[in-house]
């Protein structure tokens, strides 16, 4: 296991075998893992992550989390060390690129930790050059808190079928050129044309986040059934 501190407060897990050469895990990029780690003398720990790294990925399997102080479970993924052994379960979860053939278009609305299952979209459509277009609104409350950025730019600079809109809610520095506020209707209308044949939403973040785009996206006149949406919540 190889951990990365990804942002303040925030680590990456890169898990790999116990036995290399061994890794086999097929998923669907948007599922989740329960991750469980067991400290000598203890009840075994889990809780549901998704998975960052794409299904192409066959070198490690990569979860980001947010590190909560005073949380349950999190203290004890901020304590792992390099080295050590953890298990996972699954993959399990609906809320995954569901047909490639029928998703012609994906704009996704996330904040926050609500990157991971869909950088795991992003990369998966770069990995197999998937004519399918993306439109990524990020919403975060400061630039040195977002996920994955450099990595996000890169893909959408060399990918046109890529955009990644970030949009701050809090501190920007001056020379700050993304979006500022929360997620509203103006911000969308200004990044996606609605009602797109074959176009669909997904979103993924905290409850209220998720509930208040839920209601932004109806009032645009977007359909029930081509809204998608997952909320989590952190400890």
């Amino acid at each position: 296991m190889k951990i990365i501190q990804a942002a303040p407060g925030v680590k990456t897990l890169r898990l790999v075998p116990v036995q290399p050469g061994s890794f086999s895990f097929d998923f669907k990029p948007g599922q989740f893992v329960n991750l469980m780690i067991q400290r000598p003398g203890e009840q075994l720990m889990a809780r549901p992550y998704s998975i960052a790294s794409s299904p192409n990925n066959k070198e490690y399997l990569e979860l980001t989390i947010k590190i909560i102080e005073g949380g349950r479970f999190t203290p004890v993924v901020d304590s792992l060390k390099e080295g050590d052994e953890v298990r996972i379960g699954g993959p399990f979860g609906r809320f995954f690129f569901l047909d490639e053939q029928r998703m012609k278009e994906l704009v996704l609305i996330g904040g926050g930790c609500g990157v991971t299952p869909f950088i795991s979209m992003v990369r998966y459509v770069t990995d197999r050059n998937l004519p399918i277009k993306i439109t990524y609104i990020y919403s975060c409350r400061a630039p040195e808190f977002i996920l994955y950025y450099d990595e996000l730019r890169r893909i959408a600079k060399e990918h046109s079928n890529i955009n990644v809109i970030f949009t701050c809610t809090r501190e920007t520095p001056p020379d700050w050129n993304g979006e500022r506020g929360r997620v509203n209707a103006d911000m969308i209308n200004r990044h996606v044309k609605i009602g797109v044949t074959d176009q669909y939403f997904m979103l993924c973040g905290p409850p209220e986040m998720v509930k208040g785009t839920v209601e932004i996206l109806k009032s645009l006149g977007v359909p029930d059934d081509r809204i998608i949406f997952e909320s989590w919540s952190s400890g």
